[in-house]
């Protein structure tokens, strides 16, 4: 992770957006989710939508990688961190049955 987000530093800086705003790339980095979410509204069985969906999280994951740098932010040590934390925080058993509990509640079938 640590050189795909040198790597995006490097494109950012070839082409001066290195300049952007940290709050106007996350502007771009909701925009890029909002269109995540409307992929995932297309028909599962929709070939064109399903391709597009892969782009567009990448589109998304990108932005975010960008985002973690402006802010000096080590993404992947941040996310390993909060992984570790919850995995002490949500423990096996009792997540398995808060997550049925939730299923039960909404099930829209």
């Amino acid at each position: 992770m640590n050189e795909l987000q040198a790597r995006v530093r490097r494109f950012d800086r070839e082409r001066g957006w290195n300049r952007v705003r940290p709050e106007h790339t996350l502007l771009h980095l909701f925009e890029e989710l909002g269109e995540v979410a409307r992929e995932l509204l297309r028909d599962a069985g929709y070939k064109e939508g399903a391709a597009r969906l892969t782009e567009e999280l990448a589109d998304a994951g990108l932005l975010l990688f960008k985002l973690a740098d402006q802010l000096n932010v080590d993404l992947e040590r941040a996310m390993l961190d909060k992984l570790a934390q919850n995995e002490r925080r949500f423990p096996p058993p009792e997540s398995r049955e808060a997550l049925e509990r939730y299923l039960e509640r909404n099930d829209e079938d």
